[in-house]
């Protein structure tokens, strides 16, 4: 059985590109007897409210007969949409053969945690399904369907298939590709089953989709593995018949299961694998995979918004380092703007560190100084409030000046003035709002200082382009004399695991208290509630961890808990 993976970038609502992505795939893969697209790829995921725009609803099924149309008989496409009935709305996989519409698959399980709020757009389906053809039997799920010990898939399985099928829309994050794996060779082989899994591949605002597909034998082999974070089209030739279409442990349910199961016919024979399927290698997930994700997270998002390039404000420091040459290799060059926007406390290395940078990186830096804008600034409120003291309001001055001056250069040019804010900053709100927490997109709001620091020793490693001592420096934002961040905050290589146990692990107090002192971790998530108005107001930034400060941090800024007080605890 021939079965064409099309792991395609749509754009969420431009009807007209996913439409035709997805003609310009069904060409391509004409040898394949089906064809699976990720989930909704003909909306692109997740469009959200768009959901409840009939407009929006109606273009979506008016695309979705044309492309039927162009469907033949020798051939069944598996496509994600919606799907409408009445007043209820569906996460659908539609099948697709003969110019026709000949059934769907409606989402059974809908996630509704950390980013996923499908409940608030669909109506659950209620049966899993099969496409039955006269020689075989195919399962189709919709992503969450796989996962679940008795859902949609089970239901299928019991049945008697050669092969299930799960279309796809699962978001990226950084080591995430094996513990996805190792789910899909248990299953395969607990079902006795071939799994092909297609998943997107794109972004979505702060989603990333990595891609990834995958094809496992149901002895767990891999037999394909897409590429990550790059649209890839690709046929697997597989058996449709196994030694026991039914483990015993399914058996003694199928009568139960099959009641649960909707079964569609098609009136064609699939062709049957004759070669012999070679294992395949899992891709590393490792710090170069990550880096590949920011490339892309930034390319993406900046050709689907139109911009004509990026503008980075560069200080001499790590974070902004990392930023543009993230932003060079997405975008080249030619594309990305460097600005070094200096005052009385920015040292000559600084600047050295930013000059050499901007040559490595073939790029051009203007330098602005701001020294005078800050001291007219000075002058005027000095005056007016009789302020004598130098303090963080004259700090955070600097950053604002410096904000101003990229969005003026945003607004002439037309490039998307790039935040250079990592997460550990935006965890304990250490940055300026309105100054260097301001942008258009900030790519690593998701990755830890630590993993700042991993990911430019990785990029210097295929070719040194960030400088050696901006590596070795000791982290300032350099808005006053002699300024450093641990002068404030605790070494990185403390705080980092801390914030990692706190925000995305979500350990208590009293455990975090064990691993790193009581007085520190009071400190820190002191920091990371009081700062939660920042992060409300900062841009929209790539998720690239199990949990970021996005859609899957839903914390009030109107808050009085305290976990570290003392009640309750023993």
């Amino acid at each position: 059985m021939k079965i064409g993976l099309a792991q395609i970038n749509p754009k969420v609502g431009d009807f007209n590109g996913n439409k035709q992505k997805i003609l310009h795939a069904l060409d391509a893969l004409k040898e394949a007897e089906i064809v699976v697209f990720p989930e909704l790829a003909l909306t692109g995921y997740p469009p959200e409210d768009l959901l409840f725009n009939r407009d929006f609803l109606q273009q979506s099924q008016q695309a979705l007969r044309e492309i039927a149309r162009s469907v033949p008989r020798n051939q069944v496409v598996i496509l994600g949409a919606p799907e409408k009935e009445g007043t209820d709305l569906y996460n659908s996989a539609f099948l697709i053969n003969g110019g026709e519409i000949v059934g769907s698959h409606r989402k059974v399980l809908l996630p509704n945690y950390d980013v996923f709020d499908e409940m608030r757009y669909f109506k659950a389906g209620t049966t899993g399904t099969v496409l039955r053809f006269s020689n075989t039997s195919v399962g189709v799920v919709v992503c969450e369907d796989l996962w679940h010990p008795d859902g949609p898939a089970q239901w299928a399985a019991a049945s008697g298939l050669s092969t299930l099928i799960s279309i796809n829309a699962s978001p990226y994050e950084h080591k995430k590709l094996n513990n996805r794996l190792n789910l899909l060779k248990h299953l395969a082989k607990s079902l006795n089953v071939n799994i092909v899994y297609v998943n997107m591949v794109g972004g979505e605002d702060e989603l990333l989709f990595d891609g990834a597909s995958l094809v496992v034998l149901n002895n767990g082999d891999l037999i394909c593995s897409l590429p990550f974070f790059e649209e890839s089209l690709c046929v697997a030739d597989l058996p449709v018949t196994l030694k026991e279409n039914v483990t015993a442990v399914l058996s003694s349910k199928l009568e139960e299961e099959e009641t649960k199961v909707k079964t569609i016919s098609i009136d064609a024979v699939v062709s049957d694998s004759t070669q012999v399927a070679q294992k395949v290698m899992i891709p590393e997930d490792d710090i170069a995979n990550l880096y590949k994700g920011l490339v892309f997270a930034i390319s993406d998002y900046v050709h689907k918004q139109g911009f004509k390039g990026v503008i980075v404000p560069v200080s001499g420091g790590i974070d902004s380092a990392l930023v543009a040459t993230l932003s060079v290799d997405a975008l080249g060059p030619d594309k990305v703007k460097l600005i070094y926007l200096p005052t009385r406390f920015n040292r000559p290395e600084s600047f050295e560190d930013a000059n050499l940078l901007a040559t490595n990186l073939g790029c051009t830096l203007s330098v602005i100084e701001i020294d005078h804008i800050l001291q007219t600034y000075e002058e005027v409120l000095r005056e007016k409030f009789q302020k004598q003291t130098f303090d963080v309001a004259d700090e955070n001055l600097q950053a604002r000046i410096r904000a101003n001056i990229a969005f003026y250069l945003s607004n002439m040019t037309g490039y998307l003035v790039m935040s250079c804010s990592n997460k550990s900053e935006s965890a304990v709100g250490y940055g300026t709002i309105y100054g260097d927490m301001a942008g258009g997109f900030a790519p690593i709001r998701d990755v830890f200082k630590t993993q700042v620091y991993a990911l430019a020793r990785y990029r210097n490693s295929m070719k040194p382009v960030i400088p050696e001592r901006t590596l070795m420096r000791e982290p300032s934002a350099e808005l006053n004399v002699n300024q450093k961040d641990q002068d404030v905050l605790p070494p990185y290589e403390v705080l980092d695991p801390l914030l990692e146990d706190y925000v995305v692990d979500n350990l208590p107090f009293a455990e975090l208290a064990r691993k790193y002192g009581e007085e520190i971790t009071s400190k820190v998530l002191r920091m990371v509630k009081s700062s939660e108005f920042k992060r409300k107001q900062t841009p929209v930034a790539p998720k690239v961890s199990r949990r970021n400060f996005g859609k899957g941090w839903r914390m009030p800024i109107v808050n009085g808990f305290n976990p570290d007080r003392d009640t309750g605890r023993e």
